[in-house]
């Protein structure tokens, strides 16, 4: 017999399906905040700590991006090192944006053409991190009742974004599953061109682990939660073949997702219909293909709503399909 076990997403957008055998939760522990928080290094806790929009000392002001030089010095052994120059975030935000505080959309999530799961995201009232004022956003997993009998999965991810720059501060993942329990904080710092990267997992079968990591990252990237917005900002291409390039995190490590233009098609929704922009995406880690097979379709729209995605997996394929504008 096998379940269902939904886990997070991976560079392309979509949340991984991986058969395994049944379980029940056996007593699995259970992660809280202050569980990894208290074991951050205070500069860093306190650099990226989530707080109110009200404790902005003065408004953002916007201005244009800068190209900044970057300055190199030689080491006692003549090595050459980076300065350690603050990075200047980009402005990258758009007039209208697409979305704006309060939107939430739910999406089913379909194996081999049965609902399985419930997919919300939601763009919760703004924070702010790192003295910046950035987007919260939200989105939990969770299995219909039917294949709870199967495998569970209660899975909570949050994304703190960028304003004005439209790149990600810090992502959180909780999963609550037959399986395991998970809590995961990946908090990135553009001065110095670094992901920190916690993670607790207990699994059934292969017990406790952790992991606390360093890796290197690009400017202004996404996280796999953060990106599904970001998509919705971006000029993409309308030639058929052209694509374009988005960095982003993945479990603390840089990959980069290609957004490559399929076609234009007409797709239904309940009883509204919609001209969709379909597009092809590939993953790259290190500059090597990992994950292909993938499709998303847009809405051809000023809300540039993400109608479905489809990936094809070891066993069949799911699909993640839009079912209310709530």
């Amino acid at each position: 017999m096998n379940h269902l076990n939904l886990r997070s997403l991976t560079a392309n957008l979509v949340l991984l399906i991986i058969i395994t055998s049944c379980s029940t939760n056996n007593g699995l522990r259970k992660f809280d905040d202050s569980n990894i928080q208290k074991e951050i290094p205070a500069e860093v806790a306190e650099k990226f700590e989530v707080k109110d929009v009200s404790t902005l000392e003065k408004p953002i002001q916007v201005v244009a991006p800068k190209v900044v030089p970057v300055k190199k010095q030689k080491t006692k052994k003549g090595n050459v090192v980076s300065d350690t120059t603050p990075a200047v975030p980009p402005v990258r935000r758009i007039d209208p944006m697409p979305f704006n505080e309060g939107e939430k959309l739910s999406y089913d999530i379909r194996y081999v053409g049965v609902t399985a799961a419930t997919f919300n995201m939601e763009v919760l009232p703004a924070k702010v991190v790192n003295d910046r004022k950035v987007y919260h956003l939200n989105a939990r997993a969770k299995t219909v009742k039917f294949f709870e009998l199967v495998y569970r999965v209660d899975d909570m991810i949050e994304s703190f974004w960028d304003y004005e720059g439209l790149y990600s501060n810090r992502f959180t993942m909780n999963l609550d599953e037959s399986k395991q329990s998970r809590k995961l904080i990946e908090l990135y710092d553009y001065d110095k061109k670094k992901s920190f990267y916690w993670n607790r997992i207990d699994h059934s079968e292969r017990g406790f682990s952790e992991q606390k990591e360093e890796h290197d990252i690009k400017l202004w990237s996404q996280d796999p939660l953060s990106m599904l917005y970001y998509i919705r900002t971006v000029k993409l291409p309308q030639v058929k073949g052209e694509s374009i390039k988005i960095p982003i995190i993945l479990d603390g490590k840089q990959w980069e997702s290609v957004v490559i233009f399929d076609r234009q098609e007409k797709m239904s929704i309940g009883s509204k219909e919609f001209q969709a922009n379909v597009f092809k995406m590939e993953n790259y880690q290190n500059g090597e293909l990992k994950n292909k097979d993938n499709t998303i379709w847009f809405s051809n729209d000023e809300h540039r709503y993400i109608l479905r995605i489809e990936a094809k997996v070891k066993v069949g394929s799911f699909a993640i399909a839009l079912d209310r504008i709530l």
